[in-house]
């Protein structure tokens, strides 16, 4: 289980639309919003907080920005240095500037951080004076076809750079339209404070009624130079490479590298809601399924589109919990170290029922010729439930700086932070402990949770633990019956109770007997046992065994042809006149013959004659006990019908004639 994750909350005076960490240190958080043109009491503001402890947030530096201008609807943070910071950001001017087609939508603004930033930080004091704010520029760079009606309703939806990578490194940003005819995408050159036309590198301007749903952009090409930008119109997904050298205008070489197929043909598609680089050849996506059905997540190998790309480039899938029904924003960051050939990365999700989802993926080269190129499963490592009371607006991540190597005892501990706002307002900061792995080097990399085995090795124990579990239900389940006397003893664990729990608890088990049929008889004896019969065969047929054991009443009748007594199930009719033999259902021609002219008898409306008879014929046929002062009691539900006649001896074969002629003349 995941360890409890520090978080650090703080409302302030207007809703928020944007936020982004200062990619140097993620102590710093820049945050945005607004209530646009025209409302009053609700101004536009930008704030610079204080996210240095895990458990409180700090205003340092609150941009009081015109209120007859638009709110901010995206930012990025550009540069920064120990002193300061310098910001891209999406701010349309006045409706009356609009209509003039002078929307100055790219913004740029240089933040000074207060004085002693570092001891404040490090001591958690409030800074005593604020920083210095000014608006850089202000530029209008999309070109986008007015709408109908002179529509002003065009944003600067987006705004994306490259990741930050070393002071002096090349970076490239790219914004996108909101709400237009036609949707563009422009690419600028982020190594400067004041972003202009001059600056673009690049533009794509999208089909009439599409526009960009989200952007990213992969670090720089160390051979080409080139930088990867992967973008979604929410069905496609297309990729082109940009080089931060040219001023131009024209469109990059785009090349659709994944379009999912409509596989239930007519209605809704499943949306793309935004993307992410895991790295340049491998592409996250957050897929939202039509009818607000939930969300997954979907990893793309862009490696197959290059020299095949018709082939299948998903590496990974994964849904997220049903009570998501929308996801709303992706966010991730890549665990860097010095070895290029192991990474894990971490992916938060948020989504429509004002949660965050958090999960990591491993990546190792090793294990990139294998399913999956390289790519391990991706894991759930906390659930973030009623982050906020409104829905989330955006997500970000701080960036992570692995510590300078070889490790020492002096080397920090090590964090990455997620930073999310609301529509209510509200900005939220998780704090997430990073541990070395391996423990015990020196040159470690950081990872959120220790990488799993191989995915064979998982499932193994995987399958193993749920067949362990299984075992110990039904073991549990068999422990319990056999104690209630439900099932045999199998496992006698009675026996090992205590005296006193085995008394409270213990019930004997009764072996249930099988309900003969109505048609076959019960038992089928003869009058006189064989001499050789063993003692124990004729104590497992006497009756006071056989009566406590059968459902129903019992009957013993005489078998004519082989003078044996039959004992069977009986079922008298009380409310009928007819005889009791017309409604039972018997086997032989010699039975049915039998009942009719003999009908079932209850033992007590037997004579004193005929029970001391069947008595006897009952202790021939060894269905009585005569040694033991049997209860005739027990005869009281028996049924009888005629007597068997007493066996005569047989006489010898010489003897036959003259036995013949005494019976005759008897």
């Amino acid at each position: 289980m995941a360890p409890k994750i520090p978080s650090a909350k703080i409302t302030l005076s207007c809703p928020l639309f944007a936020a982004d960490f200062d990619p140097r240190n993620h102590a710093f958080l820049l945050v945005a919003g607004g209530g646009g043109e025209g409302r009053s009491g609700v101004g536009n503001k930008i704030f610079l907080l204080n996210a240095f402890k895990r458990h409180e947030l700090s205003e340092v530096v609150d941009v009081e920005l015109s209120r007859d201008e638009d709110s901010v609807t995206s930012l990025a943070a550009a540069q920064s240095t120990d002193t300061s910071i310098v910001t891209f950001v999406g701010i349309n001017s006045s409706l009356a500037l609009q209509k003039q087609n002078q929307n100055r939508h790219l913004r740029s603004f240089h933040i000074d951080y207060p004085p002693r930033r570092a001891d404040s930080a490090s001591s958690g004091s409030k800074p005593s004076k604020p920083g210095q704010t000014v608006n850089l520029s202000q530029e209008s760079v999309f070109r986008t076809v007015a709408g109908p009606k002179g529509s002003t309703d065009v944003y600067q939806r987006i705004t994306r750079l490259s990741p930050w990578n070393g002071e002096g490194a090349t970076r490239v940003a790219a914004i996108t339209t909101g709400l237009a005819p036609s949707g563009e995408i422009v690419f600028l050159n982020a190594n400067t404070t004041t972003p202009e036309e001059g600056d673009v590198i690049a533009r794509i301007r999208l089909k009439s009624d599409e526009e960009a749903e989200d952007i990213d952009i992969a670090g720089q090409d160390e051979d080409t130079g080139l930088f990867t930008a992967a973008y979604t119109n929410g069905f496609d997904v297309f990729t082109c490479r940009i080089s931060p050298d040219l001023r131009s205008n024209a469109a990059p070489d785009v090349r659709c590298v994944y379009s999912p197929e409509n596989t239930k043909g007519k209605g809704p598609r499943p949306k793309f809601r935004a993307l992410r680089f895991l790295s340049p050849t491998t592409l996250l996506l957050l897929q939202n399924a039509p009818d607000r059905k939930g969300c997954e997540l979907i990893l793309l190998d862009l490696q197959p589109t290059i020299s095949s790309p018709a082939s299948q480039a998903i590496i990974r899938q994964r849904k997220l919990r049903k009570s998501i029904k929308i996801g709303l924003g992706l966010d991730v960051c890549n665990l860097r170290s010095e070895s290029q050939d192991q990474q894990q990365s971490i992916i938060a999700v948020s989504g429509s029922d004002q949660s965050l989802e958090v999960l990591t993926v491993d990546f190792n080269a090793s294990r990139q010729h294998q399913t999956g190129a390289g790519y391990g499963p991706l894991r759930i490592y906390k659930t973030l439930h009623d982050v906020h009371p409104f829905s989330m607006t955006k997500i970000c991540f701080s960036n992570f700086i692995p510590p300078l190597s070889p490790v020492t005892p002096e080397t920090p501990p090590q964090y990455v932070k997620l930073a999310s706002v609301s529509m209510g307002n509200t900005v939220v900061v998780h704090t997430f402990p990073l541990s070395p792995t391996p423990p015990s080097s020196r040159n470690p990399r950081y990872v959120l949770v220790r990488p799993g085995g191989s995915d064979f090795l998982m499932d193994l124990s995987g399958t193993l633990a749920s067949v362990f579990s299984i075992v110990l239900v039904v073991l549990l389940l068999q422990a319990f019956t056999e104690i209630r006397g439900v099932m045999p003893p199998y496992l006698g664990i009675t026996d090992y109770l205590p005296p006193d729990l085995r008394t409270k608890l213990a019930v004997p088990y009764n072996a249930p007997l099988t309900p003969p049929s109505p048609s076959s008889p019960i038992v089928q004896t003869e009058i006189l046992p064989s001499p050789s019969a063993a003692p124990e065969e004729s104590q497992s047929r006497l009756l006071r065994d056989i009566i406590p054991n059968s459902d129903t009443s019992l009957l013993i009748s005489c078998n004519p042809s082989n003078n044996d007594l039959v004992i069977e199930p009986h079922t008298p009719k009380l409310d009928s006149e007819l005889p009791e033999a017309d409604s039972e259902a018997e086997s032989g021609p010699d039975l049915d013959s039998n009942s009719a002219s003999h009908p079932a008898r209850q033992w007590t409306d037997l004579s004193n004659e005929d029970r001391m008879s069947w008595k006897t014929h009952l202790i021939n046929a060894g269905l009585w006990d005569q040694q033991h002062d049997e209860d005739e009691s027990i005869l009281s539900s028996v049924f009888f019908r005629e007597l068997c006649p007493h066996p005569q001896p047989q006489p010898n074969p010489d003897e036959e004639s003259d036995t013949g002629v005494d019976e005759k003349d008897k």
